[in-house]
């Protein structure tokens, strides 16, 4: 009987497994080229778990993993230090060799596929001494990159990066004359459908940022720990810098539909819905109509008690101790350590914030105390999407390039550039210093109407200062071989006074201050105290270097750098122009 009731049981749970079959094959199917395959498939296919959803199912990587019996991490290993000798001994053939095997065992680790384009574009590119030899190791790195986003598609930190090297490096090297003529050359590179017009590496790179764009909007994909303000940002930029590169080779009709180009495409970008750490959603373009708010809510609750400010501003000076009230009557230059901390609690007892205008107004007038706080909340919202907004916008120097695109369409401008363009061609390619100084003068009485319509250019923030003082340098060049000096009605000495970082003209600007206050007049920095720096040949005073933060938006989303040697370069921000 007991044997009996085994062999039953046992005849049961393989019919019922028999019976499983079935549905387990409807479920687990894989696809193939003829079929979705079963439910499973098909929701890692919707997904994007499967290789398929990833990118490009390669045998050969597929086989060479099996191959590794479980030691794919050694063989790994291995293989990086092969490319490290490789690179050390210059062997590029057995290097690129290497990388591909990599490419084999690693096809989905984003990291090496960013990291060693670099390598390529950067590292190895920079041991050739003919331009043509490094131009096709700069190309290599990006194609390493196009590659990585065949097996990882819709990545979009591969998909920024590829804008970022097809624009920086092609666009930024010393090489960048040689290096843009080539990629515009490049047929084995561009696609056939792909116009002349539309080689230019800005262009191709503002393309590739508008492809990781979308694969986050449309396709949901995470920027993880990427700056959304800089992630958005980039494809604009490469607009400008496609409209500064055509200016700088003389194309000034099309750089300025350019420039319109790019106007619109940063409009556009002020309007895009950015993502604050805290998880505030900030527009950029929001900022003028929220100081608006903020002052609007500033007077209603102010007005909501007769003379409540005064009255939260009396109170707070009243409750100083007689330390602080004494430090308030120091200039905040004179003051000691002790004296800067009690300075620095009086101003913050002294500040008058919403919340103790409410308070204040809610002691006085109880019945009027909920709509107080209400208000108070209302404005410090506001306030803080402004504080918000206004930090995000000096990320991208937001409101310097959009100065930028407006003034760059100017007629002035335009004047300004094509005369500095001839004026250089003359000076430099025929020496005729005569006719280029004459130029270089028209030039500059343009730059002076520009930055008198544009008064903003002439901030720290921008970098048109700096632009217009390199032909200012020219300039310089031009007059001392014609043994002359810069003359005293040039209409640009404000513009040497705070751009000149090179010093090449502290002695004529010296001159120049001199005059200007024998005649009873005084230059802006002076007028505020201010000296002009001292010249290259005098000895300058002893002071701490001003300290550089580096851009995110020249930072490979602080995945690329490795342990395994290779020199990893750093980006600038050079997307910004």
């Amino acid at each position: 009987m007991n044997r009996r009731s085994s062999f039953f049981r046992k005849v049961i749970y393989g019919v019922i497994i028999a019976m499983l079959l079935f549905p387990l094959s409807l479920l687990s199917a894989p696809a193939t080229v003829d079929s979705k395959g079963g439910k499973l498939a098909q929701l890692r296919a919707e997904n994007g778990l499967s290789q398929a959803g990833l990118g490009e199912i390669d045998p050969a990587s597929e086989t060479i993993k099996l191959a590794t019996l479980g030691l794919r991490g050694l063989a790994v290993q291995f293989l990086w230090n092969n490319a490290n000798y490789y690179k050390k001994v210059e062997d590029w053939t057995n290097l690129t060799a290497t990388l591909e095997q990599l490419a084999k065992l690693q096809p989905n680790f984003v990291t090496f596929w960013k990291y060693q384009s670099w390598n390529l574009s950067y590292n190895v590119s920079v041991e050739f001494d003919d331009y043509h030899d490094r131009y096709f190791w700069v190309r290599r790195g990006i194609q390493f990159l196009e590659d990585g986003l065949d097996y990882n598609r819709d990545n979009p930190h591969l998909e920024w990066e590829h804008g970022w090297v097809l624009g920086q490096k092609v666009g930024r090297a010393d090489e960048k004359v040689q290096y843009r003529r080539l990629f515009k050359a490049d047929d084995e590179y561009h696609p056939k459908d792909r116009t002349p017009a539309d080689r230019d590496n800005w262009l191709v790179s503002k393309k590739a940022y508008l492809e990781a764009v979308r694969s986050v909007d449309e396709l949901g994909k995470s920027l993880d720990k990427k700056s959304p303000a800089i992630f958005y940002s980039s494809a604009p930029k490469s607009q400008m810098n496609y409209a500064e590169a055509i200016e700088d080779e003389g194309l000034f009709d099309t750089a300025v539909a350019a420039w319109k180009v790019a106007q619109q495409d940063w409009r556009e970008f002020g309007n895009i819905p950015i993502e604050h750490s805290t998880g505030k959603i900030l527009i950029f373009n929001d900022q003028q109509y929220l100081n608006e708010e903020v002052e609007r809510l500033t007077v209603k609750l102010e007005g909501i008690v007769d003379g409540l400010r005064e009255k939260v501003e009396a109170e707070a000076r009243e409750n100083l101790t007689p330390e602080q009230e004494a430090v308030l009557e120091i200039p905040p230059a004179e003051l000691d350590e002790k004296q800067s901390q009690l300075y620095y609690e009086a101003q913050n007892a002294m500040e008058v914030t919403p919340e103790k205008l409410a308070a204040k107004a809610g002691e006085l007038e109880p019945s009027k105390a909920r709509e107080a706080r209400e208000v108070a909340a209302e404005l410090r919202e506001k306030e803080t999407l402004v504080r918000y907004i206004r930090n995000y916008k000096d990320t991208t120097n937001y409101d310097y390039w959009a100065l930028r695109t407006e003034f760059e369409q100017s007629t002035a401008a335009v004047s300004a550039r094509t005369l500095l363009y001839r004026a250089r061609r003359l000076f430099l390619e025929e020496g005729d210093t005569v006719q280029a100084k004459e130029l270089y003068e028209e030039a500059f009485e343009r730059w002076a109407d520009v930055f008198e319509e544009f008064p903003a250019l002439t901030n720290q923030d921008g970098t048109t200062g700096d632009d217009v003082m390199v032909f200012i340098y020219e300039y310089q060049d031009v007059l001392e071989q014609l043994d002359e000096s810069i003359p005293e009605d040039f209409p640009l000495w404000d513009i040497i006074e705070k751009f000149d970082s090179e010093q090449k003209l502290q002695i004529p600007l010296r001159e120049h201050l001199q005059r200007v206050r024998a005649e009873g007049g005084a230059s802006t920095d002076e007028a505020a105290g201010e000296q002009p720096a001292p010249s290259a040949e005098e000895e300058a005073p002893e002071s701490a270097e001003a300290d550089s933060e580096a851009s995110e938006a020249g930072e490979a989303d602080g995945e690329s750098g490795s342990t395994d040697g290779i020199e990893q370069p750093a980006k600038s921000d050079a997307d910004a122009t």
